[in-house]
């Protein structure tokens, strides 16, 4: 299975939210517009992104220990089309972290590569890839059969992706009540990459309940 890359926190937000909901959606609105001049002043292409797959599933559930191995999750992919697909590991491939407050959910963190909503309020819709740059020479990929499933434990300490970390006092929102998580998967392979059945549509699970974590000084 090929590493999944460290958790990205960003802990500024929370702070920011403190001083002011308004002031805090101003200041990402402002990021977001930077970071779009920045890439097109140095003529990035523009990031790959798919649509939610049709017919196929992807769900998660927390597990309080892996076989001995410590908390976890419990995976499953059901396939309802008539075709075999094929999912290049590490899946899932992300994720995303909210913390409750009151009676809103908001993003926390993310991890992993691919998955990430290109609109946050289109839950159903187009997701960013993560692309291979090189052509894998001999690729980890869970295969589900037609009108099949595959399902399947792992544990946080062996995947930094599905590392359950909701933050630190600096990094926490005020009034933090409850966690949640969405894991997902996107992949597009390199240009010269030739994977037969290989999935090119996005998953994203229902939000996964997470135990609640005490107040850290």
């Amino acid at each position: 299975m090929r590493p999944a890359p460290p958790s990205v926190h960003r802990p500024f937000l929370p702070r920011l939210y403190r001083a002011g909901p308004r002031l805090y959606y101003a200041v990402v609105l402002l990021l977001l517009a930077g970071s779009s001049v920045s890439i097109s002043a140095r003529a990035v292409r523009t990031p790959d992104y798919v649509l939610p797959c049709v017919g196929i599933t992807l769900t998660a559930s927390y597990l309080a220990d892996v076989g001995g191995a410590g908390p976890g999750f419990l995976f499953r992919i059901d396939n309802h089309t008539p075709r075999p697909i094929r999912l290049a590991e590490p899946v899932p491939s992300g994720a995303d972290w909210y913390a409750g407050v009151g009676d809103r959910w908001l993003w926390r963190a993310s991890a992993g590569r691919g998955g990430a909503l290109v609109d946050a309020e289109r839950p159903r819709g187009p997701m960013f890839a993560f692309r291979s740059a090189v052509a894998q020479a001999d690729p980890d990929l869970l295969t589900v059969p037609p009108h099949g499933s595959q399902q399947w434990t792992e544990a946080m300490r062996n995947n930094p992706t599905i590392d359950y970390q909701p933050g630190c006092p600096m990094c926490s929102y005020p009034g933090e009540t409850s966690y949640q998580a969405v894991f997902a998967y996107a992949y597009l392979p390199a240009a010269e990459e030739h994977i037969p059945d290989l999935l090119r549509c996005g998953l994203r699970s229902v939000p996964v309940p997470m135990p609640p974590r005490p107040a850290q000084h």
